[in-house]
C-alpha cells in the first residue's frame, strides 16, 4: 500500500504544478479527418452476419463511426470484424468499480468499498441490488481492475477500452433520480450526503490519510465537507485510471470513459476528478432530465467539460435518447449545441433506440458538418 500513499501524496501536492499538458498522440489523430462524430454506446443485436450487416450499413449511412457495446472478448472479436465492413469502430464498455456479483471479487471481502457507516459494498448495496463497488484503496481490487483493463486492451483492432464506473457509489443522485428510491420507508432526499452513500473508508484509506495528515477521517467532524479527505479518495481513483490508461497504451489501444456530466458535478456527486484524467477520449452523460435540466444544460455541461481538455484529449457528448421523446426539434438541438461548444462528437444511449427519425437528423448533421 505504499505505493498507493505515495502515488497519492504526489498527485495532491504535484496537481496544480503540472504546467505542461501532454502532446498529442496517435490515439487523437483517429479522430482528426472529421469536424464532428456520432457514436452510441451498445451494438446490433445477435443474429446471422447478414442481419448484423443490413445494421451496421444502416447507421454507417447515417454517419455513426463508433460503437461502445458491453460484451464480452469473443463478441468483441466479432464485432471487430464486421464493423470494419463500414469503418465502424468498436471500444469496449468495461465496468470498473462496480463488479456486481462478481464470484471472484466476493471471495475477497477486503477489496470492496465501505462507506461512513462502516459497511462494505460487498454485503451493502446502496441505490439497487447491483451496485457492489470495490475500493482503489484495496491493492487486491486495484490488480483485480488492471488485469481486466488488461484483457479486453489485448484484443486486436479495438478503439479503446471504454472504462465505465470508475468513480465511487454516488453520494448525491441528480434531483429526477431521487425521486425513483425510497429511504426509511420515506422519500429519498439528499439535501446533504447521507452517511450510507458517502463512501471511500476502507481501512487502508483511513490509514493512510492519518499517516499523512495525523487524524482518522472517521473521526474529523467536518468529515463530509473536508476538501483534503475529499480531494485525497478522488487521487485513489485518478491515480487508478492513470495506470490503467498506461496499460491501454501500452497494449496498443486508446482509453475511454463515460463520465459525469461535468468535471464539478462529477467531484461532488460521485468523487471523480476526470478532469485531471490522462485519457484519451471521454464521454459525459449529459442526461438533462437526471437533473432536471432543459437544453441549456447540455451546452452547458459540454462547453464545462471541453473547456478542461489537455492538447490531444478528445469528449464526445452523451446524450439519452429516451429523455427527448418524440421532440425531434430538441433532440436536434442537442447534436447543435454539442458542436457549438466544442464537442469533438456525441454519443447515444443507446445506439438501438434510435429510430428513422432521429437516423435522418443525425444524417442531416452529417453532411452539413463534414463537408
Amino acid at each position: 500500500m505504499k505505493r498507493i500513499l505515495a502515488t497519492l501524496i504526489s498527485v495532491v501536492f504535484l496537481l496544480p504544478l503540472m504546467a505542461n499538458p501532454p502532446k498529442k498522440n496517435q490515439f487523437s489523430e483517429k479522430y482528426s479527418e472529421k469536424k464532428f462524430y456520432f457514436s452510441g454506446w451498445g451494438a446490433p443485436k445477435k443474429g446471422t452476419d447478414a442481419e448484423q450487416l443490413k445494421t451496421l450499413k444502416k447507421w454507417a449511412d447515417a454517419g455513426i463511426t463508433d460503437l461502445l457495446p458491453n460484451v464480452g472478448k469473443d463478441r468483441l472479436v466479432e464485432l471487430i470484424e464486421l464493423g470494419d465492413n463500414y469503418k465502424i469502430r468498436i471500444h469496449a464498455w468495461h465496468w470498473m468499480m462496480n463488479v456486481g456479483g462478481s464470484k471472484e471479487c466476493r471471495k475477497n471481502p477486503d477489496w470492496y468499498s465501505v462507506n461512513r457507516l462502516g459497511q462494505s459494498c460487498r454485503d451493502f448495496h446502496p441505490y439497487v441490488g447491483y451496485y457492489n463497488f470495490l475500493s482503489p484503496f484495496s491493492e487486491g481490487a486495484r490488480e483485480y481492475i488492471k488485469q481486466g483493463v488488461r484483457e479486453k486492451a489485448k484484443i486486436k483492432g479495438l478503439a479503446s477500452v471504454h472504462f465505465d464506473y470508475i468513480r465511487y457509489v454516488d453520494a448525491i443522485l441528480g434531483n429526477d433520480l431521487q425521486k425513483k428510491y425510497p429511504y426509511k420507508g420515506g422519500k429519498l432526499v439528499q439535501d446533504r450526503i447521507l452517511p450510507e452513500y458517502d463512501f471511500g473508508y476502507h481501512p487502508n484509506a483511513r490509514k493512510e490519510y492519518e499517516e499523512t495528515f495525523g487524524i482518522d477521517p472517521m473521526k474529523m467532524e467536518d468529515n463530509v465537507e473536508n476538501p483534503a479527505w475529499q480531494q485525497f479518495r478522488m487521487n485513489a481513483i485518478s491515480s487508478l485510471v492513470d495506470e490503467c490508461v498506461s496499460i491501454c497504451h501500452e497494449e496498443g489501444t486508446a482509453a475511454s470513459a463515460a463520465v459525469f456530466p461535468f468535471p464539478q458535478l462529477a467531484r461532488e456527486y460521485v468523487r471523480q476528478d476526470w478532469a485531471h484524467w490522462n485519457l484519451d477520449y471521454f464521454f459525459p452523460m449529459i442526461y438533462k432530465k437526471d437533473h432536471e435540466g432543459n437544453m441549456g444544460w447540455v451546452g452547458f455541461a459540454t462547453q464545462e467539460g471541453v473547456r478542461e481538455m489537455k492538447d490531444g484529449q478528445h469528449l464526445f457528448t452523451g446524450i439519452l435518447v429516451g429523455h427527448y421523446g418524440d421532440n425531434m426539434a430538441d433532440f436536434e438541438k442537442a447534436i447543435v449545441l454539442a458542436y457549438e461548444n466544442g464537442a469533438r462528437g456525441i454519443t447515444f444511449f443507446t445506439v438501438n433506440s434510435l429510430q428513422e427519425k432521429h437516423l435522418a437528423i443525425i444524417k442531416k448533421y452529417n453532411k452539413k458538418y463534414n463537408k
